[in-house]
C-alpha cells in the first residue's frame, strides 16, 4: 500500500525542510513547493492526500486557495499554518473550509497529530439531502420497542 502523500506549500525553505523530514520519518510521502501555483497544479492533477499551506506566499494567499481546492477536490483536507497567528486568520481559514489551522511556530508533535487526524477523518458529507422516510412509521419519533425500553 502506498503511503499518503502530503503536499506542502510554504515560501520558507526551512519550514519545507523541517516538514519534509518530520513527515518523511512518520511514513508519509512529501512534495514541497515555495509557491501557490505549483501547489495548485498538483491539486488539479489529482496529486496528494492532504495539503499543508502557508497563508502568505509570493504569488497568492494560501487562504484564497482553499475554496478553489474544495471546488475541484472536496475530499482533500487542507491544513493552514501562518506566522500571522491572529484569530481572524484562523476564522477565515475555517470559513473557507480548512481542516485545521496551526499558528507558527508550531509543535511538530501537534502537526503530526493533525496530519494523522486529517488523513483518517471521514469524507465530507455530500450536498445530497437525506432520504425521505419510506412510511409513516419511520417519521414517528424514536420510541424504544424492546421489552427493556417499554419498562422504562
Amino acid at each position: 500500500m502506498t503511503p499518503p502523500t502530503v503536499l506542502v506549500a510554504d515560501d520558507d525553505r526551512s519550514i519545507r525542510t523541517v516538514l519534509t523530514q518530520a513527515l518523511g520519518r512518520s511514513g508519509y510521502q512529501v512534495r514541497c513547493t515555495g509557491n501557490a501555483a505549483t501547489l495548485w497544479r498538483w491539486v488539479e492533477d489529482g496529486e496528494g492526500d492532504l495539503v499543508i499551506t502557508d497563508v502568505v506566499m509570493p504569488d497568492e494567499n494560501g487562504l484564497d486557495l482553499i475554496p478553489r481546492i474544495k471546488r475541484i477536490r472536496p475530499e482533500l483536507r487542507v491544513v493552514v499554518m501562518s506566522a500571522q497567528s491572529t484569530l481572524m486568520t484562523a476564522v477565515k481559514a475555517a470559513q473557507r473550509g480548512a481542516f485545521e489551522y496551526l499558528p507558527k511556530p508550531f509543535d511538530l508533535k501537534e502537526l503530526l497529530a493533525v496530519v494523522g487526524r486529517a488523513l483518517q477523518a471521514p469524507a465530507p458529507a455530500s450536498d445530497t439531502p437525506p432520504a425521505e422516510p419510506r412510511d409513516a412509521e419511520e417519521r414517528l419519533p424514536l420510541i424504544g420497542r424492546s421489552v427493556a425500553m417499554q419498562e422504562i
